[in-house]
């Protein structure tokens, strides 16, 4: 009798062991294949990582990995709790608690699970935020943000009348108009700039220029990001308002940005742009190509693991399930791009930047893409940029309307990415 108690723990043992294994082994090879698939642009960045049977190492050097020094370790028996305080709390903070090795002693909270049961508003139960790309209210802002087009009449070249266009402008009314869609069908949504023209900040960047800008050099400064010679140049008169804008500001405002939608907690984030040609020179005529694309995280280079921050980004995206939960709701939208709007979904040829900078993934439209958003917004998200406003036809119908919010243009735009998150939440209430 004791020889088979003794040979049935034994079987039990080696199954339960096997079963591990197995499951361990499984780990292994899905999170090494979507590294190579969809965040390692360059294969290059081996040096950074490793996974293997103990979990997810990542190391500040290839000299720290060769001393098995890691800057920061998820073994496999804290991945859940990983991912779900990914969500729970901000970039620096999980980072001290990972780095720290305390992920295990964390008073474990509830996390909203994005399955919600079907009912009449098609979409309640959901959080959505809506960041509108760029900050331009107008021509002027648009020319200082160097996202805009200001197009002479021309008859020859199929302009009957001039063209100008701020990309803010349009991104903002996108915005508008989904929100009040969206919110119809029962979600809740936060826009991540309140009016037209103005930043993640709620200010135009006029004011935060009066209000701020001196305050945020002091700052800056405090904590070692220039020298004493950089600091005195940013406070003369030899700092343009455009070098404020492009060194100081716009980083600053894509942080915000983050900041505030990853406290939001959203179900997914929408972020919206219009695309242009970019082999149309300066953008001073139309051109003639017209594409749709969506954008999510990954692509890294070895140039972008240089800080702890990105490096633990690049961990965040690797072992959470948001990058495969944002292909899948950015080819849901990008499809309804296509569809509703009647412009071609752009392959990896049609621009050089997606060769260049990105990585197709298995969804045609959906490219992965280091860009700020894509990797500090803590949510699945979908970063369309549709259409080209610097194409011939593209442009006049932009063009039409003071507020942007009646053109007809905008309103289809907004209603192309209504219909591809309609498609994406029923896809969700069916798993």
């Amino acid at each position: 009798m004791k020889y088979f108690i003794n040979l049935f723990f034994f079987f039990f043992l080696s199954t339960f062991c096997f079963a591990q294994d197995t499951t361990v082994q499984s780990k292994i090879k899905y999170y090494s294949e979507k590294t190579d698939k969809y965040l390692d642009k360059q294969k290059m960045l081996s040096s950074y990582y490793s996974i293997d049977k103990r979990g997810v190492s990542v190391y500040a050097s290839a000299q720290d990995k060769l001393k098995n020094n890691s800057e920061y370790f998820v073994p496999w028996h804290q991945h859940q709790e990983f991912c779900k305080y990914s969500k729970e709390y901000d970039s620096r903070s999980l980072l001290k608690i990972v780095r720290d090795k305390k992920l295990d002693s964390l008073i474990s909270t509830t996390i909203k699970n994005e399955k919600v049961e079907p009912s009449k508003n098609k979409l309640k139960g959901f959080k959505i935020a809506i960041d509108a790309g760029h900050i331009a209210g107008d021509i002027a802002m648009g020319e200082l943000e160097k996202k805009y087009l200001d197009f002479k009449k021309d008859s020859i070249k199929g302009l009957p009348d001039s063209i100008q266009i701020a990309e803010g402008m349009l991104t903002f009314a996108t915005a508008k108009l989904l929100k009040e869609k969206l919110e119809a069908e029962g979600a809740e949504v936060f826009l991540t700039r309140k009016c037209n023209g103005c930043s993640a900040f709620g200010k135009t960047f006029e004011q935060w220029l009066k209000e701020d800008y001196k305050k945020t050099i002091d700052s800056l400064y405090k904590i070692n990001e220039f020298s004493d010679e950089k600091k005195k140049w940013y406070l003369s008169s030899k700092c343009s308002k455009r070098d404020k804008f492009r060194l100081i500001f716009k980083d600053l405002d894509l942080q915000k940005r983050a900041e505030i939608i990853n406290n939001y907690k959203p179900d997914f984030t929408v972020i919206i742009h219009f695309n242009v040609d970019e082999t149309n020179s300066g953008w001073t005529k139309p051109g003639s190509k017209n594409f749709n694309m969506t954008f999510v995280g990954g692509a890294f280079m070895k140039s972008d693991l240089f800080s702890a921050e990105k490096r633990f980004e690049f961990l965040r995206l690797l072992l959470s399930d948001d990058l495969e939960r944002s292909i899948a709701l950015s080819s849901s939208v990008v499809s309804s791009f296509e569809k509703n709007l009647n412009v071609k979904t752009a392959c990896v040829n049609d621009a050089r930047y997606l060769v260049q900078g990105c990585l197709p993934t298995t969804e045609k439209g959906v490219f992965c893409r280091n860009l700020q958003l894509t990797r500090y917004i803590h949510s699945p998200l979908v970063y369309g940029e549709t259409l080209y406003q610097d194409n011939i036809s593209e442009c006049k119908e932009l063009n039409k309307e003071c507020d942007k919010t009646k053109n007809e243009r905008i309103q289809q735009v907004a209603e192309a990415y209504y219909q591809g998150i309609l498609i994406y939440v029923k896809k969700l209430q069916a798993q």
